[in-house]
């Protein structure tokens, strides 16, 4: 199978849990089956899917283990009921590629035999706060309670509060810290460094972060620079309802997104990314960016 991508688009947890080597992945799916004592990297399979639902940093993993196809979404500190319908389109182009790219399979699919697919398991891994969250996200619960619609889809939620002392809370405690170093250091690249170096020594993710430090950096100043722009200049959500076709507001908008992103990042390379990161501007060429600078 394809491997996931390796740009400045995956976050760390897709970078972390993705690797070809599996090291971690196995980790994971032993977090969440403790019981299968017996599982192998061997058995596991990443599963790979091209992203577009958005052009901003990602977070969603799949994999098949035994049989289950294994579904992680992680949301940081947004919540949203829309987490489901990401995991709902997940699941569905995962079955397509899984049944299209096995020609036995795609040859039942108009038969009588009925196929055999893995069974979903269905993860939100939420590193905020929980409050009063509920423990599990339903598709019908949150966009169809009262219709008579009978699909329904679930999700898990893996809080942060959970106490996990497995590969999971690792991260999770991970992601704390960044919030924290953050919080307590103007300069993204110290608040980082920090939180590296803290980690390191509490032994979360110690080894991973050792080895692929200058990648996490990459990473997650990427990621801080994004949110900081979003929430500094606020006028891009309002421009993706407008009625498309209006360039004059496109370009206020990407001036706006320019401006507010600039002092936050080092040079023109950084600044290009934040706003092709985001999906009304991601088509745009260096020099239409630099156009603005």
């Amino acid at each position: 199978m394809n491997e996931p991508r390796r740009d400045y688009q995956n976050s760390v947890f897709v970078s972390l849990f993705g690797r070809e080597d599996k090291k971690y992945l196995l980790k994971l799916y032993k977090a969440l089956h403790p019981e299968d004592v017996s599982v192998s990297k061997d058995d596991l399979d990443i599963i790979t899917i091209e992203n577009v639902l958005t052009n901003g940093i990602y977070n969603d993993l799949g994999f098949i283990a035994r049989k289950k196809l294994v579904i992680l979404v992680e949301a940081q500190s947004t919540w949203s009921s829309n987490i489901i319908i990401r995991i709902f389109i997940y699941l569905a182009r995962t079955y397509r590629d899984y049944i299209y790219n096995n020609e036995a399979l795609k040859a039942k699919l108009y038969s009588n035999s009925k196929i055999e697919l893995p069974t979903p398991e269905l993860y939100v891994l939420y590193t905020g706060e929980r409050g009063n969250k509920p423990g599990a996200l339903s598709l019908r619960d949150e966009f169809f309670a009262d219709s008579d619609f009978f699909i329904d889809l679930k999700a898990k939620v893996i809080f942060a509060d959970d106490g996990r002392k497995d590969i999971i809370g690792e991260y999770i405690n991970f992601c704390t810290v960044v919030k924290e170093q953050f919080l307590l250091h103007n300069d993204k690249k110290k608040a980082i460094e920090e939180a590296i170096r803290i980690c390191i020594e509490n032994g979360n993710l110690a080894e991973y972060l050792m080895q692929h430090r200058k990648e996490v950096e990459d990473v997650m100043f990427t990621l801080l620079t994004q949110e900081e722009a979003t929430e500094s200049y606020g006028y891009l959500q309002r421009m993706e309802g407008r009625e498309e076709g209006r360039e004059e507001g496109r370009t206020e908008g990407l001036i706006a997104l320019i401006k507010a992103a600039k002092p936050l990042c080092n040079d023109f390379e950084s600044l290009y990314k934040v706003v092709i990161n985001q999906e009304p501007y991601a088509n745009l060429t260096e020099e239409e960016v630099r156009r603005y600078y």
